[in-house]
């Protein structure tokens, strides 16, 4: 028996990839539609191009109002590789970083394949400049590399854990950011983008499965209540939106809307969390499912004291991954504030250090309450997972029952000419042990044997 192509499971995969992929070309075309930081026509000012040729570097002193400022300068060639300047070779009066402890220079080099640009100066001439090294090859092969560890170690799952982190790529940076740049709602479609990539990958990664569904609604709890958290401590916080330089640039991105800063921390701490809540999430869910199928009739109470039970020995390290990934990703700026600032009073105070804190709690939070949305999730749909786990049971009978049998030994046929001497086949008899009746003698044989026994 041929297992068929076009099972229930296989159908509603490609379902889930058709409506994702749908998700994200609707999402993109409403999100860039009149959107005139999209639209707009811009000229390209930056070229990949490959230095062909290296001068001397040469001392450069300046002095200016009474203090002097040295710096390396040298020319350096370049051919450019795209474009429509294409090979064209160029001359650039490059600025090098002087060599200092503490970090490392790379000189150029004949063959580097650098990032390029210009400006015009006064006389409306090109001035042109190295933006920096080519990096994405090198990064290309990083995820390269990684996508293949992924799909070696995990197969068919490994490549659905590829293509779900293809897709959630997409949804954030194709659909979530150019309709924050357009002046969306950012909270709404903060939610909406973290509804798709939960469900998106839980269905393709597990499968259209009762623990993916459960597991997706736990995670959607436990993100919900982190977001709501955060807008709630916003106010209690003095939460402005402008933590760095950067935030001042970011709220003015689009000249027809202004960008909510404080929406954009929403954001960041919604998504943040997201990879986490989901792990947390699924953990439960299968765990629960592997209890139901093994004891069906287990109460319900103990369902959710055994899910609640696994979810104690996960909240620790997950609260420990959210904090120490926000902690690394601020640590030139702890480092700052704990070398210029000896009041500990005034760090904690500092807005930064008061976004970075909801961050963390705010996430921790979600984790905590995604183990009993979970749980309760999968106690309120247990006969969802009971026929589920009687179908997989029936299934795995079929499977076994279809297994080829061995097939019996042909019986052998006597040889025609044998069976022709011998005429048709009479069956044996069994033999009896019975003593044969002796047969009658005469009077001279007994005679005979009276006179051997005289003798």
């Amino acid at each position: 028996m041929k297992k068929r192509f076009l099972n229930r499971d296989r159908i509603l995969y490609f379902v889930v990839m058709i409506l994702s992929v749908l998700f994200l070309y609707v999402g993109n075309r409403i999100a860039v539609q009149d959107n005139s930081y999209f639209q707009s026509s811009r000229a390209d000012t930056y070229y990949r191009a490959e230095v062909i040729a290296v001068g001397e570097p040469q001392q450069i002193e300046n002095t200016y109002d009474g203090w002097s400022e040295s710096y390396i300068e040298q020319d350096i060639t370049l051919r450019l590789r795209e474009g429509a300047l294409r090979g064209e070779e160029v001359t650039v009066h490059q600025q090098l970083q002087t060599p200092k402890e503490g970090y490392k220079t790379f000189p150029y080099e004949v063959g580097d394949q650098v990032f390029a640009g210009f400006n015009f100066d006064s006389q409306m001439n090109a001035d042109w400049f190295i933006a920096d090294h080519l990096r994405e090859m090198p990064m290309l092969f990083l995820v390269l590399a990684f996508f293949a560890l992924l799909i070696g170690f995990g197969r068919f799952k490994g490549f659905n854990t590829v293509v779900s982190l293809v897709l959630t790529c997409a949804a954030v940076f194709f659909v979530m950011i150019p309709a924050i740049i357009k002046g969306y709602n950012i909270y709404l479609v903060t939610f909406i983008t973290a509804v798709f990539t939960i469900v998106m990958t839980l269905c393709i990664v597990i499968g259209v499965h009762p623990k993916s569904i459960a597991a997706a609604v736990g995670c959607t709890c436990g993100v919900g209540f982190a977001g709501l958290l955060t807008i709630a401590m916003q106010d209690a916080l003095f939460i402005t939106g402008l933590i760095d330089e950067d935030s001042s640039f970011v709220m003015y991105i689009n000249a027809d809307t202004v960008i909510d800063l404080r929406g954009v921390i929403f954001a960041a701490i919604v998504i943040g969390a997201l990879g986490a809540t989901m792990d947390v999430a699924m953990s439960i869910a299968s765990s629960l499912d592997e209890i139901l199928y093994h004891k069906p009739d287990i109460r319900d109470w103990e369902l959710m004291r055994s899910g609640l039970n696994i979810g104690r020995d996960i909240m620790g390290t997950m609260a420990n991954t959210l904090v120490l990934a926000y902690v690394g990703s601020s640590l030139h700026m702890i480092l700052l504030l704990l070398a210029y600032n000896n009041d500990i009073g005034s760090i904690i105070n500092r807005e930064t250090i008061a976004v970075e804190l909801l961050q963390s709690v705010a996430g921790s939070i979600g984790i905590l309450l995604t183990v009993p949305s979970t749980a309760a999730v999968t106690v309120l749909a247990r006969r969802w997972f009971l026929s589920h786990a009687q179908r997989q049971r029936e299934e795995e009978a079929a499977a076994e029952a279809a297994e080829p049998q061995p097939l019996p030994e042909p019986e052998q046929e006597p040889e025609p000419e044998a069976c022709a001497e011998a005429g048709p086949a009479v069956p044996e008899e069994p033999e009896e042990d019975t003593p044969e009746p002796e047969a009658p003698r005469t009077v001279e044989e007994l005679w005979r044997e009276y006179q051997k026994k005289e003798k």
